[in-house]
């Protein structure tokens, strides 16, 4: 099965410097132009379906290129992006500065360089088990579905875990908005109740 990751484009937190996140902010123009530029770039892939995160960001770039390709979109709710922000999500930096600034003081790293995460946030263990979960799931629907090429629509920090700390790709994907990354996915295989 190819699975083709595909990145939201450009949302308002990136243009108005705040932490996003679990927050649920629109696309910008430009990222309705880079979704749409995604679309165009996959109409030779022949996918069967299209998979995405329900964050606003994600789910209107997967209907974008639905509409180009076609296809209707499934939403999976692991697929969402990363809660790196706890109580910062949604907010500026400056207004988390102003309504949080005692707490940031307190932290020994800077949310959303660091592994760790803000208070409230979601912890990076269970958020990498989150994208092992969330890929397999729609790879096994896929395959229950008869569906040989299908896209996946999510996240910067969902495409870092699943390539660094899932696939164990490091240095071979695009973290780039609306990038695309091929995955030729193939079951594991089950050894003595172990999958390998």
């Amino acid at each position: 099965m190819l699975i083709y990751v595909v990145r939201h484009g450009e949302s308002e937190d990136d243009l108005s410097d705040s932490y996003g996140g679990a927050a649920n902010f629109r696309l910008t123009d430009r990222g309705r132009a880079q979704a749409m530029e995604s679309a165009v770039k996959l109409k030779d892939a022949r996918l069967e379906a299209i998979y995405s995160s329900p964050l606003a960001r994600a789910r209107e770039s997967a209907e974008i290129i639905g509409r180009e390709l076609g296809l209707t979109v499934e939403t999976v709710f692991d697929l969402r992006e990363r809660n790196t922000y706890g109580v910062l999500s949604g907010h500026t930096r400056q207004r988390a500065r102003e309504l949080y600034g005692y707490l940031l003081e307190t932290l020994d790293f800077v949310p959303g360089k660091s592994s760790r995460c803000a208070p409230g946030g979601e912890e990076y263990d269970p958020f990498i088990e989150r994208i092992r979960g969330a890929f397999h799931h729609v790879a096994e629907a896929a395959a229950t579905a008869g569906q040989e090429k299908i896209a996946v629509v999510t996240h910067g920090k969902f495409t870092l875990g699943l390539f660094t700390d899932v696939l164990h790709l490091r240095d071979e994907y695009d973290s780039a908005h609306a990038s695309i990354n091929i995955v030729d996915y193939r079951p594991p295989a089950f050894v003595g109740g172990e999958a390998v």
